[in-house]
């Protein structure tokens, strides 16, 4: 058991866990840069544990501490990362229950609040931008010129889906294993 990477592991996704604010798709920014800056993935690598992260049963950023967690320290890191990345959510929400019912109609908690949504979903256009470019460029992961690297295959599947989901809206889970089907008879 390397406990260097233990700590690191614990105030990573600790870190994580205490400055995101909006779920878990808000934390895919942070949780791309301590991966990548950490060498712990790739971005082709982060790319993949989103698709996988997201298609399977439980919260996003916690299914990608534990996929971290256990890569880098084995089943004790995998607890270690998934507690370390929900303990202060669950710290702020006993925090926050607690006192906003005496403030909820406060102008400066409802300007708190407003300021709240706003960088959340300025972090949602982020994590949608560095997944797009990484699922739809080849091994690139940049925009130097727009068609340079582009992969085809990846934006005619993106295209189908966007429009078969727009068209017969079915549950989530038909799309993800056709596609997961789909993708391996393409590539």
């Amino acid at each position: 058991m390397n406990l260097d990477m233990m700590g690191q592991l614990l105030w990573e996704f600790f870190k994580i866990g205490a400055f995101t604010y909006g779920g878990g798709l808000a934390m895919i920014p942070l949780l791309r840069d301590v991966a990548i800056s950490n060498q712990w993935l790739t971005n082709a690598q982060f790319a993949n544990l989103i698709a996988i992260a997201q298609s399977t049963p439980g919260p996003i950023a916690i299914n990608m501490a534990t996929f971290i967690g256990f890569q880098k320290s084995g089943v004790f890191g995998a607890l270690l990362s998934s507690i370390a990345v929900i303990l202060p959510a669950f710290f702020m929400a006993l925090i926050v229950a607690r006192f906003l019912k005496h403030f909820n109609d406060e102008p400066v908690v409802k300007a708190t609040m407003v300021g709240l949504k706003a960088a959340v979903i300025g972090l949602l256009i982020t994590a949608i931008f560095q997944v797009s470019l990484v699922s739809l460029y080849e091994e690139q992961g940049t925009l130097d010129n727009l068609l340079n690297g582009l992969d085809l295959k990846a934006v005619a599947l993106f295209s189908v889906f966007l429009w078969l989901i727009h068209r017969y809206k079915k549950h989530p889970i038909v799309y993800i294993a056709l596609a997961g089907v789909l993708g391996v008879f393409i590539w």
